[in-house]
């Protein structure tokens, strides 16, 4: 809960930081419009009723005006030319420029650290602890941390170029090489997703051993390796050629392309589902436990924002809920992220309007990630730190019971020492494949009768039941 409270507050500021970068005024210098725009601009503000050339204040205001000049240069003008006339409109009208590339870098480079540190902390618990062993979802895990780092490191580059300014205040070969990392960007953000979500189902096979939690399983995991290629093949070939990806935004390349909109909504989507389904999966073998109706709708309901963390040197299911919160942000920042879909691939202005597509993308990931490692996490915190991360078992004692002055009929009350018994029990559960059991053991302890220093072992009174 206090990791979650930390993420929320560095989002807060990252929030804080993008709020002082949108009124950074930062005018494009002067430059001479392009002859065709020139023309269209002379053509109708010359016409009668119309604003002079002297009142910037008219010119810059006028809907109407401003209407018909788009339309004119649209027609006469390339998109490089539109660009360049843009940028010299906004800067004789004073128009402040937004610059949002700090945000960019700084939140892909502290979700970059946070997501190494987790998978270190993962690593180093496998190569310290016994109880954990390196299976086949540490390697998926690997495998998305290997995919980050270049994901996450790419938001360096890609904000010092473009993503986080106006377009008309970049360069027309700055755009060309900002939609090419984007591109890249977007192949690397959908192979992550797929592996991440792989990487938590084998955990689940590590953990349960319910035929139909494991059937439950591989189907997700076959359902993620269909999501890995066909979104990786429909992304990669967005366009034919394939550098019409990236280049074909001035409508000087000749090239046809899908539409991005409907393709980038469509993964969106049915990667939320899979999230959704791989959280829900297990809820029916906790269901099955051996607890209150309660507690078992308590249980579920941690499970759904966070993951079990399983002991699996015991026998018995030994749970303790991880930073519950952070994993239900994997299915929110998904979510989230949706709204900034709702001008992707249909903006004209994609290095200002993209900036919440590309943060977004760089959390995702590392917050999966996180919240795949916090059971390994866990489990070496509880040895690291054993007060405030130790796995607690729940056992019982009973009060004191005080048996004192039994009476006999024949001769009235009897003088005796008081005895104190004392009942102490430990009940552990679990399963084993389809049949639950239940462990008691029940230990009687002596009294120490005051007028004597004799006194006895604790001797186990009951012996083991299975039900």
């Amino acid at each position: 809960m206090r990791l979650f409270s930390a993420i929320v507050l560095m989002l807060l500021w990252c929030r804080g930081v993008w709020s002082l970068a949108k009124t950074i005024d930062t005018p494009a210098p002067l430059e001479t419009p392009p002859l065709c725009g020139l023309k269209c601009i002379q053509q109708v503000t010359l016409a009668p009723g119309r604003c002079p050339l002297t009142n910037t204040t008219c010119l810059c205001t006028n809907v109407e005006r401003n209407e018909q000049i788009s339309l004119c240069v649209r027609s006469n003008c390339t998109v490089r030319e539109t660009l360049q006339l843009q940028r010299y409109a906004k800067h004789e009208c004073g128009a402040p420029s937004r610059d949002r590339t700090a945000l960019v870098w700084i939140i892909g480079i502290i979700f970059l650290g946070l997501g190494l540190f987790a998978f270190v902390l993962r690593v180093v618990s496998k190569i310290f602890m016994r109880s954990q062993t390196w299976g086949y979802d540490d390697w998926m895990m690997l495998l998305a941390v290997a995919i980050m780092i270049p994901l996450n490191g790419l938001s360096y580059p890609i904000s010092q170029i473009a993503l986080g300014k106006d377009i008309w205040n970049v360069h027309p070969d700055d755009i060309t090489q900002f939609l090419y990392i984007f591109f890249w960007e977007e192949v690397l953000y959908l192979a992550a997703l797929p592996i991440t979500k792989i990487s938590i189902l084998l955990f689940y096979l590590k953990v349960f051993s319910n035929k139909e939690i494991r059937l439950g399983c591989w189907i997700l995991i076959g359902f993620n390796v269909v999501y890995f290629i066909v979104f990786e093949v429909t992304c990669i070939f967005q366009c034919s050629p394939v550098e019409g990806a990236w280049k074909v935004w001035d409508k000087e390349f000749p090239a046809k392309c899908n539409n991005i909109n409907i393709q980038g909504w469509a993964a969106a989507v049915v990667n939320i589902v899979l999230d959704l389904a791989t959280l829900i999966l297990p809820l029916r073998e906790l269901y099955s436990l051996s607890l209150s109706l309660k507690k078992k709708i308590m249980v579920m309901m941690m499970f759904c924002v966070g993951f079990l963390c399983v002991n699996p040197s015991h026998k018995a299911m030994s749970m303790s809920y991880v930073m519950a919160d952070i994993a239900y942000s994997v299915t929110i920042v998904s979510i989230v992220r949706l709204h900034s879909l709702a001008t992707y691939a249909t903006t004209s202005n994609p290095t200002q309007d993209y900036v919440e597509i590309g943060y977004w993308s760089t959390i995702e990931i590392p917050v999966g990630i996180i919240c795949a490692s916090m059971p390994a996490i866990h489990s070496l915190f509880s040895v690291v730190f054993p007060k405030v991360f130790g796995t607690t078992q729940r056992g019982g004692k009973s009060n004191y019971a005080n048996l004192s002055e039994p009476t006999d009929p024949s001769s009235g009350p009897l003088k005796l020492p008081a005895i104190r018994v004392q009942k102490e029990f430990f009940l552990k559960s679990g399963r084993r494949g389809d049949v639950t059991y239940t462990d008691h053991e029940l230990i009687q302890i002596p009294f120490r009768d005051p007028n004597s220093c004799s006194s006895s072992e604790k001797k186990p009174i009951s012996p083991r039941e299975s039900v």
